[in-house]
């Protein structure tokens, strides 16, 4: 019990610390957008293994963030080598350091989605392939989101360009693809881990990450970033998950 109460308290003060740290972003000076960039990721993925710790245990949390760090290395390393499943793109030197050409720190953003994004296929979907499938478009549906910032902000490049916002739609297909690989691996692996707890904040964690970067993606953008189609697409996008999960958990909580 003490340690599912510390796990909680870790994820909720580590979410406060993302959130603030979000907020005053887009008004540091421009030399500390690529460290911010970092501590936004570990932060995030603090939170989202701590959530998945407090609500099914410390294996359940650290074998999906592991799973995710390793097809997202796998899949970065294919798509800047051969273009697939991405398409052709490359990374600057923006971030450091790197593996075979791909900062460590991008398949440490794929752990740090994981979790909220299998969440919301929890919400959504009713079969481990219906979850899968589900988490999986979530998934890509953050990269409409953050595929444009990351190219504003000269982290990687697309040298043949593409319809949306200069990024090719094969991406997005790619990135759906490398997601149900890495949750229908998961929706079998996961039914020997650790079972969820009756906790209302302990379900509640997961999705709130990925309702939060639905907002805030879709208000930097806005604001900041990208414009307004960014933020109309990132709007849309994630909010055909996030929505639906948010009543699902209404549901949920009434009946409890």
């Amino acid at each position: 019990m003490r340690t599912a109460r510390l796990s909680a308290l870790v994820a909720l003060v580590l979410l406060a610390l993302l959130i603030v740290t979000q907020l005053i972003y887009p008004q540091v000076p421009e030399s500390w957008t690529i460290p911010m960039t970092a501590v936004t990721v570990f932060l995030f993925l603090g939170a989202s293994v701590a959530a998945a710790w407090n609500r099914s245990g410390p294996r359940y949390a650290l074998c999906l963030a592991g799973l995710a760090f390793l097809v997202g290395l796998l899949s970065e390393i294919s798509g800047v080598h051969t273009g697939i499943p991405f398409s052709t793109y490359s990374y600057t030197s923006a971030l450091q350091p790197q593996l075979a050409g791909v900062p460590i720190v991008i398949p440490l953003a794929w752990a740090m989605m994981a979790y909220p994004a299998w969440r919301i296929g929890e919400l959504i979907g009713s079969t481990p392939l219906t979850r899968a499938l589900v988490a999986a478009g979530a998934l890509t549906a953050w990269d409409v989101a953050l595929d444009p910032q990351m190219v504003g902000l000269g982290i990687w490049v697309w040298p043949n360009g593409g319809f949306y916002d200069g990024i090719p739609l094969v991406n997005f297909l790619g990135w759906f693809a490398v997601g149900f690989v890495l949750f229908g691996v998961w929706a079998l692996l996961e039914r020997d881990q650790t079972h969820p707890g009756d906790d209302v904040l302990s379900d509640l964690l997961g999705p709130a990450l990925f309702i939060w970067t639905w907002i805030g993606e879709t208000v930097a953008h806005a604001l900041f970033f990208e414009g307004y189609v960014v933020a109309l697409a990132s709007f849309i996008a994630m909010g055909l998950f996030a929505i639906p999960a948010m009543l699902r958990l209404r549901v949920v909580e009434r009946w409890r």
